[in-house]
This record gives structure tokens, sequence and C-alpha cells, in this order.
């Protein structure tokens, strides 16, 4: 059995569509479970109605729905981190689960057999635990898989090194040119848009670290495998493409994403890769001094 887990934050048409035109493909026994952030009593009654499925509001309560698909009411925002551990604890205790599979809902396949041929991969490898497809994004670009970098080349040189440039880019949450020729095999993070793993690793490790609200949680998730001696794998032989972030985009500014992305990834670089704390100093006054920089510039164009 697998469990399909989608985060779903004030975007339930998409949720649906999702639903309705992507994950229809997907052959292999499977629940889907939705855990609704920031939930209304509206936004509750679309997705239930829309997908035929069942309320959630207490995960200890047998559930009763017969078309797998739950829908789990959260009143607060509880992030990616702790509503995918949601889900994923909610489904366990249930469901004899032997896969996750955690998905944005801006996804479209490429090929409608993604899923089964990652769980047949997967299956392969007992050394690993998270398997992951080619991910392209809608401006053709590769998101994944992505190497390791070192927190003084992420959060200082990054800002230094070209500064007339990085202040002339629209976008510099990431400065990292994911390669198309990226052979399978391991790697040491795959992106946390769309990944299958295998539920008892998913619990062995940990669950994902609910320290973090958005962003870092592939590279935690990596730590965390390689404490159990599992490791994350890239698939190229399927392929998806991920809208990326559109909710968040629409909800959070680009500056207050930089604020949560710089906040996740100095939390794992100083829990999980042991960086001092004169290193997540300098770092901080590195991204400032860009926002800054950023800012001036704009105002004199």
């Amino acid at each position: 059995m697998l469990s399909i887990i989608i985060i779903n934050y004030k975007n339930e048409e998409k949720t649906i569509a999702y639903v309705k035109e992507e994950l229809i493909k997907v052959t292999t026994p499977h629940i889907i479970v939705i855990v609704n952030n920031s939930a209304t009593v509206e936004s509750n009654k679309k997705l239930v109605k829309d997908l035929n499925g069942e309320l959630i509001t207490d995960i200890s309560v047998v559930p009763k729905c017969e078309n797998n698909c739950y829908i789990i009411s959260e009143k607060t925002n509880l992030g990616f981190a702790k509503g995918n551990n949601l889900a994923a604890t909610f489904s366990m205790k249930h469901f004899e689960i032997t896969y996750f599979l955690f998905t944005n809902n801006d996804i479209r396949f490429v090929d409608n057999n993604v899923v089964e041929k990652l769980i047949s991969r997967i299956n392969t490898l007992p050394d690993i635990a998270l398997i992951g497809p080619k991910v392209v994004g809608i401006d053709g670009k590769y998101q994944s898989p992505e190497p390791y970098t070192p927190f003084w080349n992420r959060y200082v040189w990054m800002y230094w090194s070209t500064p007339f440039i990085t202040l002339h880019r629209k976008e510099i949450l990431f400065k990292i040119d994911y390669s198309d020729n990226a052979k399978e095999g391991i790697h040491y993070k795959i992106s946390g848009s769309f990944f299958l793993m295998k539920s008892q690793d998913f619990i062995s490790c940990g669950m994902m670290d609910p320290n973090t609200f958005l962003y870092g949680e592939e590279l935690i998730l990596s730590e965390r495998l390689r404490r159990i001696e599992k490791y994350c794998y890239y698939y190229p032989q399927v392929s998806i493409i991920h809208e990326y972030s559109q909710t968040i985009s629409s909800h959070f500014s680009h500056s207050k994403r930089q604020l949560l992305l710089f906040k996740s990834e100095s939390y794992y670089y100083k829990k999980y890769r042991q960086i001092s704390f004169i290193s997540i100093w300098f770092g901080l006054n590195s991204f400032k001094s860009y926002l800054f920089l950023k800012n001036l510039f704009k105002s004199r164009t």
C-alpha cells in the first residue's frame, strides 16, 4: 500500500486538479492523504465534496471512507515538515503502508508510470530509502539532484564573489546550476517536490525534523538517513514537471521566502553539519547586506 501525501495551503483548486488529473494515473494500490493547513469550513467542504473524501479532525479515530481519500483538517499552518509527519502518522496508524509518496500539488507527470517505476527501482536497492525522478521546471531547467554545498560557499561567497551579477538577479534563493547530465545513482539531495520513500526507513530515521517550517527538509532527510546508513537515489528514467512554488510565491514575498530559507538552512548546517555560530553569523550578515544593497539598487533604478 502506498500513501500519497499532499500539503494544501489555501489552494484547493490546484490540489483538486492534481488529484483528478495526475494522481488518477497511479495504478499502485494507494490512499491519498491531504493535510489542509490553515483550514476553513469552506476549504474543507470543497476538498471533501470534489474529491469524494473523508474529513479527518482527529487522526486517532478510525476512518470510514471507501474512496481512500482523506482530508486532515488543521486550523494552523503546520508548514511542510510537521504537515508531512502528521499525514504519515495517520497513514501508519490506520493502514499497512509500505511506501510514502511526498508530493507538491503543482506537479505534472511526463511519464504515466512514474510512481510504478520508482517503486520497482527502489525495490532493487536495499541501501536506498528515498528515490526521486528527473524534475524539470516549466522554464525547462532541471531542479534535481544537488550535491552537498559547504555553508560558506552557499551563504558567504555566493553574495560577494559576483556582487554586480547578484544585484541584478531577480531571484537568488539558489545559485546552483542543476546538471541535465546527472547520472542515475546516489546523490546528496533529491528535490522535495516529489519523492518516494520506504515507510519503514522514514519512521526509522525519525521522520522530518519538526523544527523547520519551509525549506531545508530534503537536506535534513539526507542527513537523518545517513545516520541509519541509508541514502537518496536519483532515477532520471522517469520525469515530472514542477511548476515550482506558485502557491508559496502567492503568499510569501521574495524577501520572506529568503528569510525562511536562511532560517531553515542555517538550522540544518548548525545541527546536522556542526557549522559554528561564527560562521552562521557571517552568513546572516552577508545575507542582510545583500538585501540592503539590493533594495538600495532598486530604489535608484
